[in-house]
């Protein structure tokens, strides 16, 4: 018996919004696996922050913004928030 194909129940998560401060850190410190990456710390958390459209290896085009304050907007993923915009609040 063929049972009746269900509509996908995948949807788009709301997106998030973080203000913060880029930042250069250390993901996965004291480990083999460690690297530096480009983090986004907010008042109550930080996140390894990468644009969401780019792959994970290569250069991180908001090294450009490190140390500046910025508004981010995407989706929080297995510890890494990849964003779909980023604005630069000095320069708003």
């Amino acid at each position: 018996m063929k049972l009746p194909s269900i509509p996908s129940s995948k949807q788009t998560p709301n997106p998030l919004q973080l203000t913060g401060r880029l930042e250069l850190r250390t993901f996965y410190a004291n480990t083999r696996k460690s690297f530096t990456g480009i983090y986004i710390v907010t008042e109550k958390a930080a996140y390894l922050i990468r644009p969401a459209r780019l792959p994970a290896s290569g250069d991180n085009p908001l090294q450009a913004l490190l140390g500046k304050m910025v508004t981010a907007t995407g989706q929080l993923k297995h510890e890494v928030f990849l964003a779909d915009q980023v604005v630069d609040k000095e320069n708003e």
